[in-house]
């Protein structure tokens, strides 16, 4: 079985030959040249993607970091100038908090959340127990709340707000 018939000779031979012939040709020099350059193009447009996506992740890192910053040092810039009496514009926008209270979802987890400013019914203040909270001139139906909302779209827990104005702030350090 090892000896090969007269017609298999022949095939063997003339694949070689195939495959010698193979051997000695390669790609015409303009099928090369647009092969590399495609390769070349694929390669810039990969780096290309990289950068972009680096210099993306850069931005973002900076915003995350700049963000609170940026928030805390306005809110310095209001609160008190260097005789500790906030000035100008600043001092009428001085205010006063409540403690947070909770609410029914304030258990529930919530991985992050968004303080909401809003105008509330003057009534919301007794529904919390809230009795004097105000200026004895104040007779407005709405009183400003805050509110945390967690991501999931939740209400966990609300405080109220108060304007102290110029007067005011001047009886408080008397």
């Amino acid at each position: 079985m090892d000896e090969l018939e007269p017609g298999d000779r022949s095939l063997t031979s003339a694949l070689r030959a195939v495959a010698e012939d193979d051997r000695t040709r390669g790609a015409s020099a303009a099928v090369e040249a647009r092969l590399l350059a495609e390769v070349g193009a694929i390669a810039r447009a990969r780096r290309n993607r990289t950068r972009v996506v680096m210099v993306a992740a850069a931005a973002l890192v900076f915003v995350a970091l700049a963000m609170p910053v940026w928030r805390s040092s306005t809110r310095e810039v209001a609160d008190l100038d260097s005789d500790g009496v906030t000035g100008g514009v600043e001092a009428a926008r001085r205010e006063v908090t409540t403690d947070f209270f909770p609410l029914m979802y304030s258990g529930v987890p919530a991985p992050g959340g968004q303080l909401v400013r809003l105008q509330v019914p003057r009534a919301a203040l007794a529904t919390f127990g809230v009795t004097s909270f105000g200026t004895a001139g104040d007779r407005s139906a709405t009183v400003m709340a805050e509110v945390v909302v967690g991501n999931d779209g939740l209400a966990r827990a609300v405080r109220f707000v108060r304007a102290v104005g110029i007067n005011e702030q001047q009886e408080q350090k008397q």
